[in-house]
């Protein structure tokens, strides 16, 4: 069976994005509280993060959506605009990074961040597993313990390094968007939990026990780094890992898709439950 793969979802962070990352202390502590008020139906509503909050093989693909950033109309954003009736402008792309959305252009389009103006009500977010080359890692990793050709590298090293950082850079993401829109409710969406976070893996999940610890890793230290930062400068949490550790790839049922897939689907990557599922807590959150 052929296995597709999304271009930019394991982009490894480039130097560009080290000057931007640095945040003081100072930030944190002076950050604006966030009104409690709810927010009005057409209320603007701006998207921003990686393929995880963009949908990619979930069809329909959103009109006027680049290629490579591969937007879906089913996407949790998406969901949660049509229930809420908010006006949604939806700046996620596939392969994001932290830098795409502060600071470098991607699919043609400028950082996400422009996308966020002071009359901005809410902003969700899903970003920083390309900065940690978290799908990257997982995706060669598969390749390579299923006898796959031209299967990518992983340097542990970088990921290693990349894991200390991704909570400022997170934070920093939610600085920006707090300084460009005051009264905006920032709401944090972390990742879907990819692989059963115990015991063995399942037919199209193919991995060596020594690479699913490496991974395993990876995930609870990008997990954490996710909920320091939101908590650290006040945004809201919508702890998806935690809810979607019984929705595994291997789960009975599964969240969020195995390695092996059909024509056009996105390996390891959301599926349209699990979109659903989201946009259910994060509505939830807005209550």
């Amino acid at each position: 069976m052929a296995v597709q793969r999304i271009l930019g979802a394991g982009v490894i962070v480039g130097a560009a994005v080290g000057a931007m990352l640095a945040i003081q202390p100072a930030q944190a502590s002076a950050a604006t509280p966030i009104p409690a008020a709810p927010i009005p139906a057409g209320a603007k509503y701006v998207a921003l993060g990686s393929s995880f909050a963009a949908g990619p093989g979930i069809t329909p693909v959103e009109p006027g959506s680049p290629a490579a950033c591969a937007r879906s109309t089913r996407n949790y954003a998406n969901l949660v605009a049509g229930h809420l009736k908010l006006a949604l402008t939806d700046a996620t792309c596939s392969g994001a990074t932290t830098a795409n959305v502060l600071t470098t252009s991607q699919a043609g389009q400028p950082p996400q961040i422009n996308a966020v103006t002071a009359d901005t009500k809410l902003v969700t977010m899903t970003i920083g597993g390309n900065d940690v080359n978290y799908l990257g890692s997982l995706d060669s990793y598969s390749c390579q313990d299923s006898g796959g050709a031209s299967c990518g590298t992983v340097d542990q090293a970088a990921i290693n390094a990349g894991l200390k950082t991704v909570g400022s850079r997170i934070a920093a993401v939610i600085d920006a968007v707090r300084a460009r829109a005051p009264q905006a409710k920032i709401v944090v969406v972390d990742y879907q939990t990819i692989l059963p976070v115990t015991g063995p893996l399942c037919t199209g999940v193919p991995m060596s026990d020594a690479h699913l610890a490496f991974e395993r890793g990876v995930r609870t230290q990008l997990d954490a780094a996710t909920r320091s930062a939101a908590a650290a400068h006040h945004a809201t949490l919508v702890d998806v890992a935690t809810a979607s550790q019984s929705h595994n790839a291997c789960s009975a049922a599964p969240w969020i898709e195995k390695y092996v897939v059909p024509a056009g689907i996105a390996p390891y990557h959301p599926k349209p439950a699990g979109m659903a599922a989201i946009a259910t807590m994060v509505e939830g959150q807005l209550s």
